[in-house]
């Protein structure tokens, strides 16, 4: 073992031991830098993929006829309603036969929306995404059986 014997030869040293460390703290540094700068640049590709994702979400609509062609009901995505189109056949119906048969009609449209939803979502994220999954649970729920009944 060397004994340093002078204060220019702890100086040196300390100088060295220094500048090594900077090195490596330098080098350090910048690889954190860049994981960080990585991981800023893929979270802003998917937060633009999501806002895509909304968009095209928010674009869907979807269209359902009854079997004999008296009803048509157009629904969003999130299932509410965009339109209804009457038949002159449909006038001829009972008021609670053409009251379901809408509302059969909107449940047909409201599935399709769902799947046009889904596919959409599963194109952006992958058929394993937990997102995917999510919205494949909600759309495999049984819709109500009857209409709820409501007053304004």
């Amino acid at each position: 073992m060397k004994v340093l014997t002078s204060l220019t030869q702890v100086m040196d040293l300390r100088a060295t031991i220094t500048r090594v460390t900077d090195l490596f703290s330098s080098r350090e540094a910048e690889a954190a830098i860049a994981r960080i700068e990585q991981q800023v640049a893929e979270a802003q590709v998917r937060a633009a993929q999501a806002q895509q994702v909304q968009a095209d979400i928010d674009a869907v609509r979807a269209s359902a006829t009854s079997p004999r062609r008296e009803v048509t009901v157009t629904v969003d995505a999130a299932g509410r309603l965009a339109g209804i189109r009457l038949a002159d056949a449909a006038y001829e119906l009972r008021p609670d036969a053409l009251e379901q048969l809408i509302v059969e009609t909107a449940g047909r449209a409201q599935v399709l929306a769902g799947e046009q939803a889904l596919e959409i979502t599963r194109v952006a994220f992958g058929a394993d995404s937990p997102i995917v999954g999510h919205l494949a649970g909600e759309l495999d729920r049984e819709p109500p059986s009857q209409p709820m009944g409501f007053r304004v």
